[in-house]
Formats: structure tokens, C-alpha cells, sequence
């Protein structure tokens, strides 16, 4: 019993992002996928806080630490009116869609962190576009 136990809490642990997120696709290309988490959108005024995570097809490298990743969830905050965006934290897992084992978390730099620009044509402009554009109301029969 002791050992089912444990392995579901090292699963849990393994994948914290998997099981709480709501991952909407926003764009897609051969060589990488971004979605956003819609359980992570939480709305303040003009400011959006959220979740993306770019999915890799193949792993990546991080050259400073040899670490080999297939994905990264980064919290975002975007100014809707201002049309700006500062990047937080980044958490690196070794699984597609944040999955198989966390093996490090980034913390932001200050020219990061920093409200800038969204740029036309750009993943933050999909973030952006998603967060803030106004959606059709439904029509009412």
C-alpha cells in the first residue's frame, strides 16, 4: 500500500503543472507549440496575469547547465490598454505539455520583468490578442 502511495505522490510532484492546467492552443509550428493555461487567467482592471507554456517538438539545451527540456511554463503579466507585457518565472520540464520532471525554475531578470512593447506578429501578440481582445458577445435567439 505504502508503495502505490508513494508512487502517486512522486507522479504528483513529477508534473504539478499537467494536472491543474487548461491548455488552450494559441500557435503552432513544426518546430514549437504555445498554449495558454485558462485556469492560470486571472483579471485585475487592465492587467492579465497568466500561464503560457511553449511546447518543443524536439528537446532543447540549455548550454549553461546541460539540461534538455521539452517544455516551458513562464507566468505573464500584460498591461490590455497599454499593450505591454513583463515576463516571470519559467519552469523547465523534461515531458511535452509540462509533463515528466520539473528540473529547474528561472527567475526573471529586471529587463524581463520590465513592462515592454507587444510586438506585431510575435508569440506575445497572441498572448496578448487572447488575454485582451474583446470576444463577440454570443447572440441571443
Amino acid at each position: 500500500m505504502r508503495c502505490i502511495a508513494l508512487a502517486a505522490c512522486l507522479l504528483a510532484s513529477a508534473a504539478p503543472a499537467a494536472f491543474a492546467a487548461k491548455w488552450m492552443p494559441l500557435r503552432n509550428s513544426s518546430s514549437a507549440a504555445l498554449s495558454v493555461d485558462e485556469a492560470s487567467i486571472s483579471r485585475r482592471g487592465d492587467q492579465v496575469r497568466l500561464n503560457y507554456m511553449v511546447e518543443f517538438a524536439r528537446p532543447q539545451r540549455d548550454k549553461l547547465h546541460q539540461l534538455a527540456y521539452r517544455s516551458i511554463v513562464t507566468s505573464a503579466i500584460l498591461r490590455c490598454n497599454a499593450r505591454t507585457v513583463s515576463l516571470g518565472k519559467s519552469d523547465l520540464y523534461t515531458g511535452p505539455k509540462a509533463t515528466g520532471v520539473l528540473i529547474a525554475t528561472t527567475q526573471p531578470t529586471n529587463r524581463e520583468t520590465a513592462f515592454t512593447a507587444v510586438e506585431k506578429d510575435t508569440s506575445d501578440e497572441d498572448l496578448w490578442r487572447h488575454a485582451c481582445e474583446k470576444k463577440p458577445e454570443a447572440k441571443k435567439p
